[in-house]
């Protein structure tokens, strides 16, 4: 199971974020870091590859406390993509 999810640190912002649970029983988990692009298509696939190897992966918006939903294609010399 994949999804958007919101994450409240520890002074109250809500940041967004992306889990990939694994079907079978986790056999541990994963945070995967987002490169200057945010939390993208390419995050995305990394932490359901994870989630397919058997392994819970979340992965934190960084930079949402500067500009909430950040996603730049880099494969597209950061153009940007609509929505998540």
């Amino acid at each position: 199971m994949c999804s958007n999810i919101t994450l409240t640190a520890a002074d109250g912002h809500q940041l967004g974020g992306y889990v990939a649970e694994s079907t079978d029983p986790a056999q541990g988990a994963v945070v995967v870091m987002q490169e200057i692009f945010g939390v993208n298509r390419h995050i995305r696939s990394v932490a359901d590859d994870y989630a397919s190897q058997g392994f819970w992966a979340i992965a934190p918006a960084m930079f949402d406390r500067v500009e909430a939903n950040l996603e730049l294609d880099s494969n597209r010399h950061g153009k940007r993509f609509e929505g998540r």
